[in-house]
């Protein structure tokens, strides 16, 4: 396999063509949803008017971000290809601590982030960018019991300023039954409100999909996934994982993480095991991007943002870094979107040894296989015919590799560090599309540029 870490821009949409259409936005359904995770006042800070209380040295103070900083950057979420932006808890918060978990009046915006208007920009020029606004409601533990005056007060912000859902903490004093009723109340507003459960374990999570929940944070992944941070290791209990989410009626609605407000940074998993973080955040990356449920990326992932225990994994965004990371989750994002098996597909295990995974994905004839390579060396796999399909052949959308058989065998080779999603097609012998887009286009433009400069060059007769 040759070892390029990105297709040919023109090349890629027209090999994910050859897979299957991509789905317009409109008509994304909530499996098809990506999600980037924002702690407000670490992200970006886009009006100093606010900056009241910010001490950048310490990280216990506030450091600036704001509203304003998130609306200047959609651009950048965009274009990573996020359908999805989860905001942390933006209501006025203990004066005490930065830390925005710590609510204590939901009616009214914390001075630090903005105001009502900012917000109502936010969701109006995100809306005009395909983008979803998702509210954290910002619920602990001590707050007791809910009531209806919290129903109240979530409903309203959704009639003021048409944000798209929120999540709620599923901790104690948050019931099913609750669930049900917000869900309710809200959806009687908005047909396509999203709400979002976020648990401390997996105890009732079922009962709490059937009360209203169209997504939940899914935790049974996070072990393996953070076993990607040292090279040569196998996935942890990758059977156990994917069998436990059939439990849910529908497992492509479970929310995939590698870090969030409450874990260590993966890049600090890496960094602490003397490993470059980078290859390691690629072969994580590729495994949320490419197995059922939805992808959400912390921000300051895609510049492998560093941080040990909170606060100091919530640290400041910074974007004049390298865009590697950035590059390859917008590849990712633009594979995911045009292979419906990787958003709806069942999936079964081909491989799983010391740091190569494989497995295949299948949704209604479209075949695709995902092979991560988080090792030191590089790997190779066999395919058979009866895996792949009779005179098929695969084709590599993020390193180009076109693989036909041999004697009814799919030899597979993967480089160190390297991820391949592989979708299956029909075999041809000359890639004619391919050839015609390469090859004949070029020659045709240079003959025409070669004869009209031959006919317009001559000298006019005296």
């Amino acid at each position: 396999m040759k070892k390029k870490l990105y297709i040919v821009p023109f090349l890629l949409p027209l090999l994910l063509m050859l897979a299957m259409p991509v789905m317009a936005a409109d008509d994304r359904s909530i499996d098809e949803e990506s999600i980037y995770y924002i702690v407000v006042d670490r992200f970006n800070n886009g009006d100093s008017t606010n900056d009241s209380d910010v001490d950048r040295s310490n990280p216990l103070a506030y450091h600036g971000g704001d509203i304003q900083g998130i609306i200047s950057q959609l651009d950048y979420i965009k274009d990573m290809g996020f359908t999805s932006i989860l905001l942390s808890p933006i209501f006025e918060n203990d004066s005490n601590t930065f830390y925005p978990y710590h609510v204590t009046d939901r009616q009214e915006i914390n001075k630090h982030f903005g105001t009502k208007d900012d917000l109502k920009q936010l969701v109006k020029e995100a809306h005009e960018k395909d983008i979803k606004i998702i509210l954290d409601f910002g619920i602990s533990s001590n707050e007791g019991p809910f009531d209806s005056e919290l129903v109240n007060t979530a409903l309203g912000w959704v009639q003021e300023t048409d944000i798209d859902g929120y999540k709620i903490d599923l901790v104690e004093g948050v019931s099913p039954n609750y669930i049900s009723t917000l869900s309710t109340e809200l959806t009687s507003q908005i047909e396509n409100l999203i709400l979002i459960g976020e648990p401390d374990g997996l105890d009732d999570l079922s009962e709490f999909e059937a009360a209203g929940l169209d997504l939940v944070f899914n935790p049974t992944p996070y072990e393996g996934i953070t076993s990607f941070s040292v090279p040569d290791q196998p996935f942890n209990n990758v059977d156990l994982i994917w069998e436990q989410n059939q439990e849910f009626e529908n497992t492509n609605s479970l929310i995939n993480f590698m870090d969030n407000t409450n874990t260590v940074r993966f890049t600090y998993l890496a960094t602490e095991a003397n490993e470059h973080p980078a290859p390691r955040l690629k072969s994580a990356l590729t495994y949320l991007y490419t197995t059922p449920g939805i992808p959400i990326v912390f921000y300051g992932t895609e510049i492998a943002l560093n941080g040990s225990e909170p606060p100091d994994n919530l640290g400041l965004m910074d974007f004049r870094t390298d865009q590697e990371l950035v590059e390859y989750i917008t590849l990712l994002s633009k594979v995911r979107s045009g292979v419906p098996a990787l958003t709806k597909g069942s999936i079964e295990l081909v491989k799983n040894d010391a740091g190569l995974l494989v497995f295949k994905r299948e949704f209604e004839g479209q075949i695709a296989f995902v092979a991560i390579n988080n090792t030191t060396k590089t790997q190779s796999f066999t395919l058979s015919t009866d895996q792949v399909g009779q005179d098929k052949e695969l084709t590599g959308l993020i390193t180009e590799d076109l693989i036909r058989p041999t004697d009814d065998e799919f030899h597979v080779v993967v480089n160190r560090d390297i991820s391949e999603v592989f979708v299956v097609r029909d075999t041809t012998k000359i890639n004619y599309t391919l050839f015609i887009s390469v090859f004949i286009v070029p020659v045709l433009m240079i003959g025409f540029i070669y004869l009209n400069k031959k006919r317009h060059g001559r000298p006019k007769p005296e």
